[in-house]
């Protein structure tokens, strides 16, 4: 009974170890929004925009799965809690490095800083930043990306 619990207690510290942020698993791209750190007014690019909202990404130990630039053999994920000025490569928090600003910019979009967020390490290296558990975005080409948990 005590190795049972043992090999029980090191088979979830082993699993927690590879997704410390919670995102393995599969997700859809529900839509997209032109980012905080372009022109107002500016609309997200539709041909672009249409290759990913709709569109699932399944992140998984050896690869990732999804389209264009998101998919990935043998991914090397980088875990970790992020301030609102780290967002999106420190875009909110603009050419000043204003954390006051970064802050209400993330607050308006959802998140509650510090942010848990997952670096794909691929040839692209997306950060994805969660929002809650279920919800996370992340930037391409100065749009927006929001994914929600699939079923």
């Amino acid at each position: 009974m005590r190795n049972a619990f043992a090999c029980l207690v090191l088979s979830l510290a082993v699993a927690g170890c590879a997704d410390e942020g919670g995102f393995i698993g599969s997700w859809s791209i529900e839509r997209v929004e032109s980012a905080h750190w372009v022109a107002p007014g500016t609309e997200p690019d539709q041909s672009i925009a249409a290759a990913y909202v709709g569109k699932t990404i399944a992140f998984g130990q050896e690869r990732i799965d999804g389209p264009a630039l998101l998919a990935c053999e043998n991914p090397k994920y980088r875990f970790e809690e992020v301030p609102a000025e780290g967002l999106f490569q420190g875009n909110l928090a603009g050419a000043n490095d204003d954390a006051a600003a970064a802050e209400a910019a993330a607050a308006k979009m959802g998140f509650s800083p510090p942010v848990r967020t997952m670096t794909t390490s691929c040839a692209h290296d997306i950060a994805f930043h969660m929002s809650d558990a279920s919800h996370a975005a992340f930037a391409l080409d100065n749009m927006i990306f929001w994914m929600v948990r699939a079923p």
